[in-house]
């Protein structure tokens, strides 16, 4: 009762460690410099200890359950211990007075360096790390001495190659932060302003897509600033045309469009360069995503004309992945699915992660809207999440994951569907890419209306069309109309219905009905059931420009709303049906099967089969809205 315990974790520790054996204490302070794990030839070093020695001591320490080996070690000849804990490791750092850490981190740098020898350049960021500790640790003592220059130096050395390295390893996030460092630490000794520039551009193109918009934006402008400091007019350019995506990300289009252009007048009469390119590229990307369809035309084709001469090739691949993009998406689908596939090519072979991160998204859209083919867009989606995952590249994890989420709920799978565009959305938000954080609700509004929460869709469309308010998305767009359609129809609002389905076939139709084509089925069949028949029959003729595999189902579908002989609707929505059956898209089947019940029923033959298979995969999806549907047509069914 007499006994005092301490009153945390951290005090236990300490008191345990206050009673081992001085030489046990000193070695666990100098394991605790060099971290979680470290090396008996380290600890050797750092302490003036012979090796015998120290697996001696280890042995206790092993014993006492402080430390344990760690197998296999990132030394080669070296054994490599662990701390048992984190808090012990924290706990033995701590009780180190600061003013020996810093000469003791200098020291592990050191030994590293000479123990890794001709590969140092491989452990650049164990030695950087520990010289970066140590200069911290000599703001913080104020120390200021002739040995602190050659320091910097060393650290500056250092965070370079870590910065570099990451790059390679296509660790962006690790990139983005090293050349933070290498920025810091160049002002400080002095390096001319055209190196800084160039660090600063490095940075830059490392936080795209990584760090928020905001940040990727504050990035540019310090390049912006630099190269201009320097007159470089060829980086400058290239640093104007930069800030075209994170401005447009913001919805400052003017600013974007304004930027863009400014990069074309500093760059233009430099003649042809890989700078030019990409200006062109990036204003095109922004023209396309803004459904400038002719202007982004000739801005992409002109970028992948310059970048072939001037042999480019990451720029060849990045316009002309854009390129087929716009190809596929305003009706020129061969063309499109062809250039597209030859951007990925391209892709792997330039090797840049942020466009194969971007091809991986925009590749496995472009099978799945306008190829339907699923299988393949979902095994290219989820290699490109990986990626991006393993990159930390969160604005690829928004728009891969999300895409990845619209085939999974397409397929039917919406518990995964819904559960991947949650992720997106927050993904998305974090990376403060607003005009995506509005495309993934509409796609969630999607998802909830299919799973009968139609209250619940309702208000994530309402709010989908507040964030995109200043940001119009064509593309989006379409979808959109699509969900604000069924969710009237869901409220018997018919018109309302009609209305919204013809806003979103008339954005279709002037870019590529296959992007849509369930807005086609729904608003002819929705006119058919009105009598509108002349007005659907002119819809049809728009509608048979479909190309995709789904789409092509689709159409059937319409043309059996409009046979006049039982027996031909019969056939085409049979057929349908059979278009439909190795796609995958159990929803949409179900549907069709509805659709074809309704029409046996009609021609005098039995439609319960078709009813009943409808409902299976209803139920198999979890699509409560459409399974009420299947529901009543059985009941109904004689």
């Amino acid at each position: 009762a007499e006994v005092e315990l301490p009153r945390s974790i951290q005090a236990l520790i300490a008191a345990r460690l206050d009673v081992l054996p001085e030489e046990e204490k000193a070695l666990l302070q100098d394991a605790a410099v060099i971290g979680r794990v470290f090396w008996t030839g380290a600890v050797a070093a750092l302490g003036g200890r012979a090796l015998p020695e120290v697996r001696e001591t280890l042995g206790r320490l092993r014993v006492k359950e402080l430390v344990v080996p760690n197998e296999p070690s990132s030394f080669s000849g070296e054994h490599e211990y662990a701390f048992r804990h984190g808090l012990i490791r924290d706990g033995a750092y701590d009780t180190l007075p600061k003013s020996l850490r810093a000469a003791k981190h200098v020291q592990v740098a050191r030994w590293a360096e000479e123990r890794a020898g001709d590969r140092a350049e491989e452990i650049a960021e164990l030695i950087a790390t520990h010289e970066l500790e140590a200069l911290g640790y000599l703001d913080e003592l104020g120390e200021i001495s002739s040995s602190r220059a050659d320091l910097e130096r060393s650290a500056f050395r250092w965070t370079r190659a870590a910065a570099e390295r990451a790059v390679t390893m296509w660790l962006r996030e690790e990139a983005v932060r090293w050349y933070e460092e290498v920025l810091r630490l160049a002002e400080i000794i002095g390096r001319p302003v055209s190196e800084r520039a160039a660090f600063a551009r490095e940075h830059a193109i490392a936080a795209f897509g990584t760090r928020p918009t905001e940040e990727s934006e504050s990035s540019v402008r310090r390049a912006l600033a630099l190269f201009e400091e320097a007159g470089d007019e060829l980086g400058a350019g290239w640093a104007q045309s930069a800030l075209v995506t994170p401005l447009f990300q913001q919805g400052r289009d003017e600013e974007a469009v304004r930027s863009g252009e400014e990069a074309l007048a500093r760059l233009e009469p430099l003649g042809e360069t890989p700078e030019l390119a990409e200006a062109l590229h990036l204003l095109g990307v922004y023209h396309w995503r803004r459904g400038h369809s002719d202007i982004a035309d000739a801005y992409l084709r002109r970028a992948v004309d310059v970048a072939r001469r001037v042999d480019a090739r990451d720029i060849l691949a990045r316009a002309t992945q854009t390129l087929g993009l716009e190809l596929a998406q305003t009706g020129r689908v061969d063309e499109g699915l062809a250039t597209i596939e030859e951007a990925f090519r391209l892709a792997k072979e330039a090797g840049d992660l942020t466009n194969l991160l971007r091809i991986h998204n925009n590749f496995s859209s472009i099978l799945a809207d306008f190829a339907s083919d699923y299988e393949r867009a979902q095994a290219v989606a989820r290699e490109g999440l990986e990626l991006a995952r393993r990159g930390g590249a969160i604005g690829f994890v928004a728009w891969i994951g999300g895409g990845l989420g619209e085939i999974s709920a397409q397929l039917g799978d919406l518990d995964e569907g819904e559960r991947l565009t949650r992720l997106s959305i927050e993904d998305a938000k974090t990376s403060g890419d607003e005009p995506l954080v509005g495309m993934r609700l509409n796609v969630l509004a999607s998802v909830l209306l299919w799973r009968g929460r139609i209250d619940e869709a309702s208000t994530t469309l309402d709010e989908a069309d507040e964030t995109m308010r200043d940001k119009p998305e064509p593309q989006a767009q379409v979808v959109r109309s699509w969900v604000a359609g069924q969710l009237a129809l869901a409220r018997d609002r018919r018109d309302a219905a009609a209305q919204e389905f013809r806003r979103g076939v008339e954005l279709a139709a002037e870019y590529n009905v296959d992007q849509e084509p369930r807005l086609f089925v729904d608003l002819i069949r929705l006119l058919v059931d009105r009598g509108e028949r002349e007005d659907a029959e002119r819809l049809l003729e728009t509608f048979r420009r479909a190309g995709s595999p789904f789409a092509k189902a689709c159409l059937l579908r319409a043309e059996g709303f409009l046979a006049a002989d039982p027996d031909e609707a019969v056939g085409r929505i049979r057929e349908a049906v059979a278009q439909m059956e190795p796609l995958g898209m159990r929803p949409e089947l179900a549907r069709a099967l509805l659709d074809l019940g309704r029409a046996q029923r009609r021609a005098g033959e039995d439609p319960r089969p078709a009813f009943e298979r409808a409902r299976q995969l209803l139920m198999e999806s979890g699509a409560g809205h459409f399974l009420a549907e299947a529901d009543a047509e059985l009941a109904a069914a004689p």
